[in-house]
């Protein structure tokens, strides 16, 4: 009798296992409607779950994929058409003389963009593959803020925006990499600048919070909607939702701000602005002050 039941068993833990090691075969085969029975002992049923829940990972992961492509795809071809085409119309003699000039402003500005594409997909490429060295060092925000200013000051005032700098009250450091932070800074402020008209402020500001320092970069341009922000640092949402409403970039800046602040252990977020627009916010931990080996506390 006991061997019957441990048959039965047995066979019944087995069996749904049997099924879930064919649906993982499955899945690394490349195929993704994978669906097994959450049934069964409870650990056996989590399994299941976790298997499905898995497939579905996998499937949405790669749609996200194929969609960024697509989109990569028709900003690369915009610019390279419009090369193409002047190239072509300057080697058949159609340009005049004297729009040779004005052709020329124009093909190398799309190679600028072309450029600015590349260089981000190469950015972003890298940062997820953590092949991008950090170089980190103690970092005073007020300093970082304060010696980006004049640039980012004329910036604003080039396209008549008013620019408004808003330094800590307090020291504050964080660790990081000086020059990376920056960047995504500098992310930031590009993201504000497209979005701002004239007359309307960029604000570049910093302040701790509870033994963290917020970075934060807040506009008075058309804002989001409530259900972008959840999104916002997703590559090219934002920009699939704006292009042609509104001036966008690449539509990878701000997911290469994410990749940069999260590998200094900083979380952003993007939320309403009280100038009117959006405001978008790096976190980071404050700085722990090192104690000297040789220094005993207290001294």
């Amino acid at each position: 009798m006991s061997v019957l039941v441990g048959w039965a068993v047995s066979r019944r833990m087995t069996t749904p296992l049997r099924r879930m090691a064919a649906a993982a075969g499955d899945l690394a085969s490349g195929a993704r409607d994978v669906a097994v029975p959450e049934s069964g002992p409870a650990e056996v049923a989590a399994v299941g779950a976790a298997l499905n829940e898995l497939a579905r990972s996998l499937a949405h992961s790669e749609a996200r994929q194929r969609e960024f492509l697509l989109s990569v795809s028709h900003d690369l071809r915009t610019p390279l058409t419009a090369v193409t085409g002047y190239a072509e119309s300057l080697a058949d003699g159609v340009i005049p003389p004297e729009g040779v000039a004005e052709v020329g402003r124009i093909v190398g500005a799309e190679a600028a963009r072309l450029d600015r594409l590349v260089q981000d997909l190469l950015d972003l490429a890298r940062l997820d593959a953590h092949e991008v060295t950090l170089t980190m060092a103690a970092v005073d925000l007020a300093g970082l803020l304060a010696s980006a200013e004049p640039v980012w000051r004329r910036r604003c005032d080039a396209v008549g925006v008013a620019f408004g700098l808003e330094l800590p009250a307090v020291p504050l450091v964080v660790t990081a990499d000086p020059d990376r932070l920056r960047q995504a800074l500098d992310g930031l402020v590009d993201n504000a600048l497209r979005a701002t008209p004239a007359g309307r402020p960029v604000i570049v500001g910093a302040h701790g919070e509870s033994g963290y320092a917020v970075l934060e970069v807040r506009d008075g341009g058309p804002g989001l909607a409530p259900e972008d922000f959840p999104v916002a640092f997703e590559r090219s949402v934002l920009h699939e939702r704006y292009r042609g409403v509104r001036e966008v970039g690449t539509g990878l800046g701000l997911a290469i701000v994410a990749r940069i602040v999260a590998r200094h252990g900083g979380t952003v977020a993007a939320r309403p602005a009280r100038e009117g627009g959006a405001c978008f916010a790096i976190t980071l931990p404050v700085a722990t002050p090192i104690v000297p080996t040789n220094t005993p506390v207290g001294q």
